[in-house]
């Protein structure tokens, strides 16, 4: 009967001492996911309250002042650097946690969301709390992957796709002119065919459709350059130029579908796309007018795609 008695109490001794063995007395409980974005998208994103406040309404419940998701409550508080400060509560506990972006490699980096909790000297609660961080892990995870998956698609952010390709148009023709505002289709297009002229007479032949830069030089000063791709050198001109772009360059592409308002929004946001990767260009950016804009007068049907060459 005694060794009944004194074999519990050894079990029951080493039950107890497994909790603090087992559990520490500082919980941490962690999340890290890998995104296809630039650190500088994610950072801003955390620090635009409205535009990450957004994100969470649309993932997750809320009452107006905190967002829920899966038996916990997060209060997002506004950005700083990389980093988001946000509070996690329940009916257990509160406490802070940092979500943190970090550079990985190029177009990717990573997430990081931390927080701890104190673990109890009590046994019981001890387990309790473990239990608990249990639960806020799965929270933290369901969440991550939702954030995973929004910064992966530049859409989300930027409002249009952005894809890296390389450049297969390494032959053009190339001519521009001036004009004191914004070109119209007609000049556009009168350019154009000067180039697809030149190039049957040079028996040269179009690879693709034709190319649009359009820079403001300053008030009421515009400069308009076109660009054809052929398939052979040609002779240049005083106003035809050939130009070689690098066979197999990187570049930033997106594809647009509207009328110039659109084309526009487009170019304004894979401008905004480049200055956050913070990568260099070698060349100046440039539209392909997929659609014939003389031919086709429904400019909701016009496509377009947007090229940033980059290093």
């Amino acid at each position: 009967m005694k060794k009944w008695i004194v074999g519990l109490l050894v079990a029951a001794v080493l039950a107890v001492c497994s909790v603090y063995v087992f559990i520490p007395s500082v919980i941490v409980v962690s999340s890290v996911r890998y995104v296809r974005s630039y650190q500088n998208t994610v950072t801003k994103v955390l620090q635009d309250s409205a535009l990450f406040n957004k994100w969470w309404q649309a993932n997750t419940e809320t009452d107006g002042k905190n967002f829920s998701y899966k038996g916990f409550d997060y209060h997002v508080f506004r950005g700083l650097s990389n980093l988001a400060q946000i509070q996690i509560s329940s009916n257990r506990l509160s406490i802070p946690s940092m979500l943190i972006s970090l550079n990985v490699y190029l177009d990717s980096s990573a997430l990081q969301w931390n927080t701890q909790l104190q673990a109890s000297a009590n046994p019981i609660d001890r387990i309790k709390q473990y239990n608990e961080a249990t639960a806020l892990k799965e929270s933290m995870e369901g969440i991550m992957d939702k954030l995973k998956k929004y910064f992966d698609n530049s859409a989300n952010i930027y409002g249009i796709e952005v894809k890296e390709i390389q450049a297969k148009d390494s032959l053009l023709i190339s001519t521009k002119i001036k004009t004191t505002e914004y070109p119209g289709i007609a000049q556009v297009y009168q350019q154009v065919q000067k180039l697809q002229d030149y190039a049957t007479a040079q028996g040269a032949a179009p690879t693709n459709s034709p190319m649009l830069n359009v820079t403001m030089l300053g008030k009421n000063d515009y400069q308009v350059m076109v660009g054809l791709p052929i398939n052979k050198v040609v002779q240049q001109t005083a106003d035809i130029r050939i130009k070689h772009m690098p066979y197999g360059g990187n570049m930033l592409t997106a594809n647009i579908k509207g009328g110039s308002y659109t084309i526009q929004e487009g170019i304004k946001k894979l401008n905004e796309y480049y200055m956050d990767s913070k990568r260099t260009s070698p060349a100046i950016p440039y539209e392909m007018m997929i659609t014939d804009r003389m031919k086709e007068s429904d400019t909701t049907k016009w496509e377009t795609r947007l090229y940033y060459p980059v290093m």
